[in-house]
């Protein structure tokens, strides 16, 4: 199937999807649909030029990363959207599946702005664990993720670990009497990279809604992969001085989703409207939340 039919049969899911919801619903979903598949399709488009490898045109070079990233930010839109299965189905196990197609259209994302190919290597977080399958080699690569302890540490702390809820979501789950702090902010439940901590006093429909929504928000920092994209000739220059660098990325995997997102989620956080807070209600809890 050419990468033209799948991207159409995408499209039209996706105004399938939107149509099955009321007016006001739809239309905020369309436009979080448009958000992910063109803000993914730049953030490749641009990263490919950076990343050029053959002698294209700079332009041919963009179109040709946004056309991909524009995919793999529509199935990252769908990952999000199956979120709410988790509350609809009142089993956190389904932070599976909708981590899984995220990661998915994420790495497509990312493969696109290293000007890649699509499918050339496929990543998913796993607790604290960066697991990557480069298909074509058959070659799976595990290496340490450090903005996944960063995350640990602000949900883990003074908090109860539960190791039944982190094997069945694929999340480390953590609960607390109390609330949970960063620089972001405080509150009953918090979604740190590869973490959900919770208050133990959230049970029955309010625990899955608000679980739900912690996944989504760690959806949102997967989606900033493609940012990565951008130090790779950085990382490769660096590797290629600094032994000691070169050895310690065999086994650590240095991200710049942190950064992004938290300059991202702080600048949306001084406006009126926070979009991150929006987005996740709006995917995971399906209502509409124009302003928190």
């Amino acid at each position: 199937m050419s990468n033209r039919i799948l991207f159409c049969i995408l499209l039209m899911t996706l105004s399938l999807k939107a149509n099955s919801q009321n007016s006001e619903f739809k239309n905020q979903r369309a436009e979080l649909a448009i958000f992910n598949v063109g803000m993914n399709g730049l953030v490749a488009g641009l990263g490919s030029v950076i990343n050029k490898k053959g002698g294209d045109a700079n332009f041919k070079t963009f179109l040709n990363g946004f056309y991909k990233g524009a995919i793999g930010g529509g199935i990252s839109h769908i990952g999000l959207s199956m979120t709410n299965l988790v509350f609809q189905q009142k089993n956190i196990a389904y932070a599976w599946p909708a981590r899984i197609v995220n990661s998915l259209g994420s790495s497509i994302v990312q493969n696109a702005a290293q000007d890649m190919g699509m499918f050339e290597r496929l990543h998913f977080n796993l607790y604290i664990t960066r697991l990557e399958y480069f298909p074509l080699k058959r070659k799976l690569k595990a290496r340490l993720f450090v903005s996944s302890l960063f995350g640990l540490r602000i949900v883990g702390r003074g908090a109860r670990f539960d190791l039944g809820k982190t094997l069945k979501s694929g999340i480390l789950f953590f609960e607390s009497d109390g609330r949970f702090s960063s620089s972001l902010g405080s509150g009953k439940a918090t979604g740190q990279v590869s973490s959900i901590g919770m208050s133990s006093r959230l049970e029955g429909d309010e625990f899955y809604d608000t679980y739900a929504e912690e996944v989504a928000h760690i959806l949102q920092y997967d989606r900033k992969v493609g940012g990565n994209a951008y130090l790779t000739k950085f990382d490769a220059n660096l590797k290629t001085s600094s032994n000691f660098y070169k050895s310690l990325s065999k086994y650590i995997y240095f991200d710049m989703n942190g950064p992004v997102f938290w300059l991202a989620y702080s600048f949306e956080d001084a406006t009126r409207c926070n979009f991150f807070e929006q987005e996740a209600v709006n995917y995971a809890n399906r209502r509409l939340d124009f302003c928190n």
